[in-house]
């Protein structure tokens, strides 16, 4: 709802405040007197075009700003996807300030302008307040923020008014499995490159075949070094057994015989018991030794066939490590990797055929769920027209009409896929085929989007023998604004945007249809907030709220101001509205008050 509007600089507009309340206000005023300047003012607010030609004469700056009590649902979704954190208090501070740039040109010869835009002071562009603006208000006058022209907002509508909602959202979720599972269904389906399957085979197998040990590398490299001088090292073991044990001089023997010396001498001086200890043990350890060496020279053979056999598997691992990785540990990493793509190719064909499977099985109950859906809006849109029709025989239009019209877009066939295929036309590849993305519903296949397979389209023609057009194509913007408020009289509980205004509704209207649009426009303002300029005094009396634009001349200019009128300034604006302020005029406004039921 709008709490407060502050305009400064705006044509007429100085400096302006107007606080607005709940229900139905009203705006009145003589012709020029800047009534329309205020809704000028709110388009600003809602991301409208910001002309330079709107800046008062004089001043470089026009500025606008809004205070809005913020709704809950889409709006505080839209702030919060922006980074915007709503006031302490829970409103919306919406400001717009429109400046000249002096010297900069147009090709028309007009000055530039620039615009900046704030939302609860943070600067932001233009089209976040257009998009905050289709959920705040609806402006019926200025077409640019009419969401019923909107053909998407327009589903929306008929949906809710149905109750359809729950079943979109349904259909919704089934289409996005749907294309989950396509889409396994397209990676599933791309073909192998020739060979492939071949060369993975062969990979597998001949790593499969080469046994690998880890280390087993290292391990060939050592047995091949002992293998090729194995009579050196059997001939240096002898050696070196002859040296360490082999006769009475060997060193074991002289060790021992130290030992038998070194023994007499720690009788006589016990000092030397720890060096007989350590001769005695390292006699010892040479004895040992030497029987190991003995042993490794009885061991070593020499085999020219067990070399060569070392050497051939040492360089078929060579080769391995060259193909598949620097080490034998990638090269194994390599052969479980290619195993894995190997059984993931052979399994590809039934994982495919499981695949297309549950795709066409979720595509027939999408399609199902699209075709009720299809059914229960066509009889919703029968229900909601002939609604619409009598609300605007209530409101002075009998001879004008409002349809609603559902198409369906049939999916190509498949000579006419076959003509288009590849050349970009929408198609969709599934498999090795080509189809228009469609689902199969009982009365056909059908393109779809994730609302379903209609598309909306209000229509309208207000006078005899005129063909049903777009409602954005009706000239008269009296007319539209009758046709807007005929159909958000009868969608009153679908559609949720908290501000209507409505400008010039009464263009056309005479004082015996007036009341009846009076009531309507307080109707709507049950539930909502409700602006409306009008001229006429039987629409005015229905407002909760009335403000009166006067324009005067201060120090030789116009100025325009609002008065918040209270019950007995009504009571005279409403008999100078009905044409002067004659005692009968001031009796008929009573009387208009009394049987619109404000006043007692």
């Amino acid at each position: 709802m709008l709490v407060e509007l502050y305009v400064r600089n705006l044509a007429v507009i100085e400096d302006l405040r107007l606080q607005f309340r709940p229900g139905l206000t009203v705006l009145s005023g003589d012709e020029g007197a800047g009534k329309s300047l205020v809704v000028d003012a709110l388009s600003l607010l809602l991301g409208g075009r910001a002309s330079t030609g709107l800046i008062r004469t004089g001043a470089a700056t026009a500025i606008v700003e809004g205070i809005f009590c913020l709704p809950d649902g889409d709006v505080a979704s839209a702030l919060r996807e922006a980074g915007i954190e709503p006031e302490s208090d829970g409103s919306l501070i919406v400001a717009r300030e429109v400046s000249r740039r002096i010297g900069i040109p147009r090709e028309s010869g007009q000055e530039q302008g620039r615009s900046i835009a704030r939302v609860n002071g943070r600067a932001v562009p233009a089209s976040l307040l257009r998009d905050l603006g289709r959920r705040l208000m609806d402006i019926h006058g200025q077409m640019e923020h009419l969401s019923l022209l909107d053909a998407s907002h327009q589903l929306d509508l008929l949906d809710d008014y149905a109750g359809l909602m729950e079943a979109r959202g349904a259909l919704a979720a089934k289409l996005s499995e749907m294309k989950s599972r396509a889409e396994e269904l397209r990676e599933a389906s791309r073909e192998v490159a020739p060979g492939r399957v071949d060369l993975l085979e062969y990979q597998v197998a001949e790593v499969g075949q080469a046994d690998i040990q880890a280390g087993e590398d290292d391990r060939l490299r050592q047995e091949c070094q002992i293998l090729a001088r194995a009579q050196s090292l059997k001939e240096a073991a002898y050696r070196a057994y002859q040296l360490l044990y082999g006769d009475e001089r060997c060193a074991v023997g002289l060790a021992q015989e130290a030992a038998k010396d070194l023994r007499g001498m720690a009788s006589i001086d016990p000092a030397l018991r720890q060096h007989l200890e350590a001769l005695e043990s390292a006699a010892a350890e040479l004895e040992e030794a030497a029987r190991a060496v003995r042993a490794y020279g009885d061991a070593v053979e020499s085999s020219a066939d067990r070399l060569q056999q070392a050497e051939e598997r040492l360089e078929m691992l060579r080769r391995l490590k060259s193909k598949y990785g620097p080490t034998l540990e990638d090269v194994a990493a390599f052969a479980e990797k290619a195993q894995r793509e190997l059984e993931s190719v052979q399994s590809r064909e039934e994982r495919r055929r499981q695949l297309a499977e549950q795709t066409e099985q979720l595509e027939r109950q999408a399609g199902e769920l699209a075709g009720r859906l299809s059914e229960a809006r066509d009889e919703a849109a029968q229900r909601l027209a002939a609604l619409v029709n009598r609300e605007l025989g209530d409101l002075g239009m009998p001879s004008a009409r409002f349809d609603i019209l559902l198409t369906k877009r049939e999916a190509r066939s498949a000579e006419q896929e076959a003509g288009v295929r590849g050349q970009g036309s929408g198609v969709r590849e599934t498999g090795s085929e080509a189809r228009e993305a469609a689902l199969p519903t009982p009365g056909g296949r059908f393109v779809y989007t994730q609302s379903g397979i209609d598309y909306v389209e209000f229509l309208g023609a207000t006078n005899p023998g005129e063909p049903l057009k777009p409602l954005a194509q009706i000239a008269s913007g009296g007319e539209t604004c009758r046709f807007m408020l005929a159909v958000k009289s009868a969608l009153r509980q679908a559609d949720s945007i908290p501000t209507l205004v409505f400008d010039e509704i009464d263009a056309g209207i005479g004082g015996r249809g007036a009341p009846t649009v009076g009531r309507k426009l307080a109707a709507l303002a049950e539930d909502r907030q409700v602006i409306c300029i009008t001229h006429l005094p039987q629409i005015a009396c229905f407002g909760r709220n009335h403000f009166r634009i006067i324009k005067e001349i201060c120090g030789g200019r116009a100025v325009a101001r609002a008065e918040d009128l209270d019950s007995e300034a009504r009571v005279w604006e409403l008999a100078a509205m009905l044409g002067g302020a004659q005692e009968a005029m001031v009796g008929s406004a009573l009387e208009l008050l009394r049987q619109a039921g404000k006043r007692e």
